[in-house]
C-alpha cells in the first residue's frame, strides 16, 4: 500500500512540474508581441544568439616562438601589443599563450595597456586556472584629469574607434538650445563634450514597433551588414519623446537635470546600437524588429557607427597587483585619487566597439571593474568566475551596449554593483548567475540612470535564473535620474537571504530624502519594471509593502513571493520561437 501511495504522490510531483502553467505575461508575448509590453530578448548574444562561441583553428600563432616568455617577471606589454597589430594588419589570427605567467603594465611612470584595434583577433591561454594562463596586471591605469569612469581596462578594443576622453554618440541638433548645465559630481565633473556618430541621413516615413523596414532619405552611405545608430530627438520643449521613454512620468524632480533639459535642448534621447540586413533603393532593411514607434515627429535619423568584428578573449586567469583596500567612491579623508583608483583604476577587459565578439572560460582575479561592454553588441560573455578582492562594478553594460548575452557567471568576491547597467543599453541578457562572496556582502542589481544627458537610462534587459543577488538597486549622480527606462524584467530570481526587516526589493539611495519618493516608492525610479518568478525561500519581500502581485502603470509582477514560472528560461523560450518561425 505504501508503495502505491508512494508512486502516486510522485506521478503528481512529475505532472506538476511538467504541466506547470505558462506565465500570463509570456502568453501574451506569444498572442501578440507587438502589443505585448514583455520585450523580445531573442536577438541578443554572438550573432543573435543563433551561432555558438566559434573555435577558431586558422593562422594560430604561439607568442612564446616571437620572443615573448611565460614566466619571465617581465614586462612585455609593448612585444605583446606590436605581435597584436601585426597580426591585426595581416587579416586576423589567434595569439595563443601557453600556461605560464605574462606580466603587463609594470612601470608605474607608464601607464600601458593591451589594445585591440582589428577584427579578428583572439587572445588564447591554455585554461583559467591559476595555474594555467595567467595575465598580470601591475598597476592602475587611472585617467584622473578627464572621465575617471572611462579610464582604460589592461585589455581595451577600438581606442582608435572612440579614445577614452569622453562618451560617443549622437550629438545635439545644430539648433538646439542645449540650455543645460555642467554637472559636478561625487566622480568628477561630466563633460560636454561628446565623440559624434556622424548622421548619414533621415527616415522620411514613420515605423512602428516590430517594423524591420525603414525610408530614408538616402541610402549612398549605406551596405548591407553595416552597424548603424538609430536616433530620435526631443522635437518640444516639454520633452514629449523622453516622458515617452520614461513612463509613466509626467514630471521631473529638479535633481533630474538630464531628464528635464532633454526637452528644452533638443536632446537625441533615443539612440539605439543596430545592424542592417539590406539596403534598398530608398529603405533599409535591419536584423531585428524595431523596439519602439518611430514617429517622424522626433526627426528620425540615421548614424554612422563603425565597429570591430569576432574578437575574442578565452580561457585566461587575468590578475592584478591591487592591494584590495576598498572603499565605494574612496575613504572618509581620502583624495580624489584615492577615490579614482578604487573605483575606475583596476580594469580587466573593456569590449568597446565590439560586434560579435566573446569572453570565455575566463578567471579575474582582484579587479574593481572587471568587465564593461562599451558601445558593443552582440557579445556573449560565457562561463567567468569572479574572485578575490571586493571591488566596485562587477559587469556592465555601458552607453549603447546592446542584444549582449552574459551567461555562467560565478561570483566569489563583492561588487557594490554586481550587474549593472548605464546608458542607452537595450536587449541585454543576463543569466545563470551566481553569486555567492566570501566577504558575505549583499549583491545588488544596479542600475546608473543616463550616462550622458544627450540619452536616456537603460531599457528592455533581461535578468533571469539568477541566484544570490538581493535588492533591485541605483546608483549614478542625482542628475542622471530615474534609474531606469522602462521594460527591465526579472525572470525566475532566487534572491539572497538578506535582511527580513529590510525586505523592500527596490532601493534607489534617493528615496530617503524627505519629500522626495514618499512612502518607499523607490520602483517608480525604475518605471515599468517586470517581475515574474522573483521570490525569497526564507521570507516574503515586498513592494511599497505589499507582497502581492501588482500590476499597474508602474510595475508589472506574476508570481511574486511564490516560485518560479514558466518557461524557466525565457530568453531561450524566445529564441526557439522566433528560429522555429524563421524556418
Amino acid at each position: 500500500m505504501n508503495k502505491i501511495l508512494f508512486c502516486m504522490l510522485m506521478l503528481t510531483v512529475s505532472f506538476s512540474c511538467f504541466s506547470q502553467e505558462e506565465a500570463a505575461i509570456f502568453k501574451e508575448f506569444k498572442k501578440n508581441k507587438q502589443k505585448c509590453e514583455l520585450p523580445d530578448f531573442s536577438y541578443a548574444g554572438f550573432h543573435y544568439g543563433e551561432q555558438p562561441i566559434p573555435v577558431v583553428t586558422k593562422n594560430i600563432i604561439d607568442v612564446t616562438q616571437y620572443g615573448i616568455k611565460a614566466n619571465s617577471k617581465r614586462d612585455q606589454t609593448k612585444e605583446v601589443q606590436e605581435l597584436i597589430d601585426k597580426v591585426g594588419a595581416d587579416g586576423g589570427g589567434v595569439l595563443y599563450f601557453p600556461k605560464g605567467g605574462y606580466y603587463f603594465n609594470m612601470n608605474p611612470r607608464e601607464k600601458q595597456s593591451l589594445k585591440i584595434n582589428y577584427s579578428n583577433i583572439v587572445l588564447r591561454g591554455e585554461n583559467n586556472g591559476s595555474k594555467g594562463t595567467v595575465f598580470f596586471d601591475g598597476y592602475p591605469l587611472t585617467q584622473d584629469d578627464m572621465s575617471p569612469w572611462l579610464s582604460p581596462a589592461l585589455i581595451q578594443t577600438g581606442t582608435k574607434l572612440q579614445s577614452t576622453a569622453s562618451f560617443w554618440g549622437i550629438d545635439f541638433p545644430k539648433n538646439g538650445a542645449q540650455k543645460s548645465e555642467v554637472i559636478s559630481t561625487s566622480a568628477g565633473v561630466v563633460s560636454e563634450e561628446i565623440q559624434q556618430a556622424q548622421v548619414l541621413t533621415q527616415i522620411i516615413k514613420s515605423a512602428k514597433k516590430g517594423d524591420k523596414t525603414l525610408w530614408l532619405k538616402n541610402t549612398a552611405q549605406l551596405t548591407a551588414n553595416d552597424y548603424i545608430l538609430l536616433g530620435l530627438y526631443n522635437s518640444d520643449d516639454d520633452g514629449t519623446l523622453i516622458k515617452s521613454i520614461i513612463s509613466p512620468v509626467k514630471q521631473f524632480y529638479d535633481f533630474e537635470a538630464s531628464a528635464k533639459s532633454a526637452g528644452p535642448s533638443g536632446a537625441p534621447s533615443y539612440q539605439w546600437l543596430v545592424q542592417i540586413e539590406s539596403v534598398n533603393k530608398n529603405s533599409i532593411t535591419l536584423k531585428q524588429p524595431l523596439r519602439r514607434d518611430f514617429d517622424l515627429k522626433y526627426e528620425p535619423v540615421v548614424a554612422k557607427a563603425e565597429m570591430l568584428r569576432e574578437i575574442g578573449i578565452e580561457n585566461i586567469h587575468i590578475k592584478s597587483g591591487w592591494a584590495g583596500y576598498y572603499c565605494h567612491h574612496g575613504c572618509e579623508g581620502g583624495d580624489k585619487y584615492q577615490s579614482h583608483e578604487m573605483d575606475y583604476g583596476w580594469n580587466a577587459i573593456n569590449f568597446c566597439r565590439v560586434a560579435n565578439g566573446w569572453i570565455k572560460n575566463v578567471t579575474l582575479e582582484n579587479f574593481t571593474s572587471p568587465i564593461y561592454l562599451l558601445d558593443s553588441r552582440n557579445v556573449t560573455i560565457d562561463s567567468v568566475d569572479f574572485m578575490g578582492f571586493d571591488g566596485h562594478s562587477g559587469v556592465k553594460i555601458y552607453s549603447h551596449a546592446c542584444d549582449n548575452l552574459i551567461q555562467n557567471l560565478n561570483f566569489k568576491n563583492s561588487f557594490t554593483h554586481v550587474l549593472s547597467g548605464e546608458g542607452n543599453a537595450y536587449g541585454n541578457v543576463f543569466r545563470n548567475v551566481a553569486y555567492k562572496a566570501v566577504s558575505a556582502k549583499p549583491g545588488m542589481f544596479d542600475f546608473h540612470g543616463f550616462s550622458d544627458r544627450r540619452f536616456s537610462p537603460p531599457s528592455e534587459n533581461l535578468f533571469e535564473n539568477i541566484k544570490g543577488l538581493n535588492k533591485i538597486s541605483g546608483g549614478g549622480a542625482a542628475n542622471n535620474l530615474p534609474h531606469t527606462a522602462n521594460f527591465n524584467t526579472w525572470w525566475n530570481v532566487e534572491l539572497a537571504d538578506f535582511n527580513d526587516k529590510d525586505s523592500e526589493m527596490f532601493f534607489s539611495w534617493q528615496s530617503p530624502v524627505k519629500g522626495l519618493v514618499k512612502d518607499n516608492l523607490s520602483h517608480q525610479m525604475y518605471p515599468k519594471s517586470i517581475l515574474a518568478g522573483v521570490y525569497q525561500p526564507q521570507f516574503e519581500v515586498t513592494i511599497n509593502g505589499n507582497k502581492t502581485d501588482t500590476q499597474d502603470q508602474w510595475i508589472y509582477t506574476e508570481n511574486f513571493n511564490k516560485g518560479k514560472v514558466y518557461p524557466l528560461s525565457l530568453y531561450d523560450a524566445q529564441l526557439k520561437m522566433r528560429i522555429h518561425k524563421s524556418n
